[in-house]
């Protein structure tokens, strides 16, 4: 039985108008607490800025996370309207509001901190095209009841929608799911108000056999060589050694030496 996730709650975060650059002014930006950042969109030019880390964070770690709507709040603006703010609501040149998804996050390799995003603004009234994550839920039948395993193929989906009915994942009831079973995008219930246009046969979870362990004693036993046939290399070995020394080949080592005859 497929079920559908919640809407995604549209969420607000302050941004300022970065303008420095270059390795030290940013490193000295990150130790002061805020992340560098870029909003692209179209209609309007890519305008570098600065987001508080904790706030970004506290955000990132909701329950939507990176697939929140969120509406990115500008201050510190010019006056007079330019390129990069067409099409956005301004006050007195004072703030800057639009609705925004995030784009892309860049994590330290070290200690995992947020250290850039991307967000792309969008408009409110258009269609778009967006990953969400894929939820399973409950437990395979397959799995408790005949001690299966559930492999999940697939943790994202793509569905087409407005920004307000963007959901916060596809969720799917895989309580049914017997050993040998197989789900697919097609057995998706699409959100509401959204389309999903992931590939319909694409494979998303299944239950499989779980894997016989062969125990220790039935494994094969290494092949030994007969004592008999060891032994017997062995004198031939030590004969053709004997032999070499003597200088002698090794045919006729095995020559018995001639008998003695008797004075009659």
């Amino acid at each position: 039985m497929a079920t559908s996730a919640r809407t995604t709650h549209q969420q607000q975060l302050t941004v300022k108008r970065r303008t420095t650059a270059g390795k030290r002014p940013v490193r000295r930006l990150r130790h002061g607490g805020l992340v560098p950042g870029v909003i692209y969109g179209r209609d309007m030019e890519p305008m570098s800025v600065e987001v508080s880390q904790r706030e970004l964070v506290k955000f990132l770690r909701a329950k939507a996370g990176e697939h929140a709507l969120v509406t990115l709040r500008l201050e510190d603006l010019p006056a007079a309207p330019s390129a990069a703010t067409k099409g956005a609501a301004q006050a007195g040149g004072k703030a800057w509001e639009k609705p925004a998804l995030v784009q892309a996050v860049q994590h330290d390799p070290v200690d995992g901190h947020v250290v850039h995003v991307d967000f792309h603004a969008i408009v409110l009234t258009e269609r778009l095209k967006v990953k969400v994550p894929l939820i399973l839920k409950g437990e395979p039948a397959g799995v408790k009841q005949d001690g299966g395993v559930l492999e999940q193929f697939l943790r994202e989906v793509e569905v087409e929608c407005l920004p307000a009915d963007l959901p916060t994942g596809v969720a799917h009831d895989v309580s049914a799911m017997k050993i040998g079973d197989t789900i697919h995008v097609r057995d998706l219930a699409a959100p509401k108000g959204a389309r999903i246009t992931s590939d319909p046969e694409g494979a998303i979870a299944s239950v499989q056999t779980p894997k016989v362990e062969v125990p220790a004693a039935e494994e094969a036993a290494p092949v030994t060589e007969p004592e008999v046939i060891r032994e017997k290399k062995e004198e031939a070995g030590e004969a053709e050694g004997e032999a070499a020394a003597k200088g002698e080949k090794p045919a006729e080592a095995k020559k018995s030496e001639p008998k003695k005859e008797g004075k009659g």
